[in-house]
């Protein structure tokens, strides 16, 4: 099993936070390995920002994904940069419906309204990414909400621990609200 994540948007969204939570999460999976690779453009704030997680039960021999799983888009700009690396029949995409208009055919996706909760619920739009982060879990790695409830609180500012675990838990509620069709198994 090998399970490929690029997660990218713009300096600034806490794209690179989210790679890492998630690659610490999956240290308390003794069973897998896991690597995690981060690219930025020269602007700290505002510029291109990635960062790729490989998931897998046998060691990773290269870091970054050459065939993404899933792909967590939270810019127009990333769209426009990244997209040619999915596959239309194996990538699910999973994008920021406040910030994207559209994700063109025949790609499978999964708009989740990050940054629009984030501002509309929380009064604060930089845990949007905490909230994208709740709503892809169950794609990364089903059942592991609790652990990543740990990863979180223990990540992000203890003033604002409370706030991010509020968004984390939000996301996931989109999730279980309007998870995406999973194609039946071949008989």
């Amino acid at each position: 099993m090998r399970k490929e994540i690029i997660f990218t948007g713009f300096g600034g969204q806490g794209i690179i936070l989210m790679g890492v939570i998630v690659a610490r999460m999956m240290e308390h999976f003794p069973e897998l390995q896991v690597t995690q690779a981060q690219s930025y453009g020269p602007a700290s704030r505002g510029g291109a920002c990635r960062t790729d997680v490989v998931i897998s039960d046998e060691q990773i021999n290269y870091p970054k994904s050459s065939r993404p799983d899933v792909m967590v888009f939270m810019s127009e700009e990333a769209v426009k940069r990244l997209l040619a690396e999915a596959d239309p029949k194996r990538t699910l995409i999973v994008y920021d419906d406040t910030l994207i208009k559209a994700i063109p055919a025949p790609y499978k996706t999964f708009p989740v309204p990050a940054t629009g909760q984030a501002e509309k619920e929380f009064k604060n739009r930089m845990v949007a990414n905490i909230f994208m982060l709740g709503a892809a879990i169950e794609l990364i790695n089903p059942g592991s909400l609790d652990v990543l409830k740990q990863i979180v609180a223990a990540s992000v500012p203890k003033k604002y621990e409370e706030l991010n675990i509020k968004a984390l838990e939000a996301g996931h509620a989109h999730w279980q609200a309007h998870k995406p069709k999973q194609p039946r198994p071949p008989r």
